[in-house]
């Protein structure tokens, strides 16, 4: 696979030139997952990237928006090693990166598309129907279909997709599946199991295959208090039985007793992620 380029949003209004003068296709938003409505419009991104050989990327942020903006935000479906390291899977060559601070939030849309336009050279833009952006969300679907026209790039706005033709998916609904422990659908809205990630969290050995990690240091979405059946997937791809404990404070994992080699807690820098089965 070709390089993966990560770029910052202080990085990239810092350039002097153009850093892809060919074009790019590209998409922006939050992502949080990314789920499968997310992949419906990745799919017009890639094909217009690949149709045309121009670099495919992601204008999205360090946490989704809505985690600083709403207060009684529950979690994140995914941390950002893990949507970066999804991106890269599904063929993307780069991602911007933002930091949704209260800077950023001033800028006007307008503005916001002029320094994109000027640094990565947008041909082809997809974003969800119900994108907005910039200064109060005041630039969304008309003013991005007028500024195509006059700057002359491609730009498609794509419907949401639901599940079953009832339920939108969304972060929002992976979100409440996940903390009501219904991990079979958040799955059918992911496309893929929902995953915990195990790097993130400062663990601590508690006792002979247990570990424990405070809750204030941790920024996914869990599920409720309880029990749970967990598999611990490697960095390489094996996976083995555990349990998870939710508590008020902290979170615990507990490893079969005769979990060694790659599974021992000596190598817990081999772990990737935990998938939730069910609660016990």
């Amino acid at each position: 696979m070709e390089d993966f380029k990560i770029i910052s949003w202080e990085e990239l209004i810092a350039v002097k030139e153009c850093l892809f003068p060919q074009g790019t296709s590209v998409t922006i938003g939050g992502f949080d997952g990314p789920h499968k409505g997310h992949k419906e419009l990745f799919k017009y991104v890639l094909n217009y990237s690949e149709k045309n050989g121009i670099p495919s990327g992601i204008i999205t942020f360090f946490r989704p928006p809505v985690s600083v903006k709403n207060g009684s935000y529950s979690g994140d479906v995914s941390t950002l090693r893990l949507r970066l390291k999804k991106f890269r899977e599904l063929g993307f060559r780069f991602v911007v990166l933002i930091d949704f601070s209260s800077e950023f939030a001033k800028i006007e849309g307008k503005e916001f598309f002029d320094i994109l336009i000027k640094t990565i050279r947008i041909k082809y833009l997809a974003v969800g129907e119900d994108f907005s952006c910039g200064y109060r969300r005041g630039f969304g679907a008309v003013e991005i279909k007028e500024l195509a026209s006059q700057i002359g790039f491609c730009f498609d706005s794509i419907k949401s997709v639901n599940l079953n033709g009832n339920l939108r998916i969304s972060s929002t609904a992976i979100r409440n599946a996940v903390a009501a422990g219904d991990f079979t659908l958040a799955k059918n809205l992911l496309g893929y199991p929902f995953l915990f990630d195990i790097v993130g969290p400062a663990w601590l050995i508690t006792e002979n295959n247990s570990l424990s990690a405070l809750r204030s240091y941790i920024t996914q979405i869990l599920p409720n208090y309880g029990k749970y059946k967990v598999l611990i997937k490697t960095i390489d791809g094996a996976v083995k039985k555990a349990v998870f404990f939710v508590k008020e404070s902290e979170v615990g994992l507990c490893l079969e007793k005769d979990s060694t080699g790659q599974f021992g807690l000596e190598n817990l820098n081999n772990f990737d992620a935990i998938e939730f089965i069910c609660k016990e």
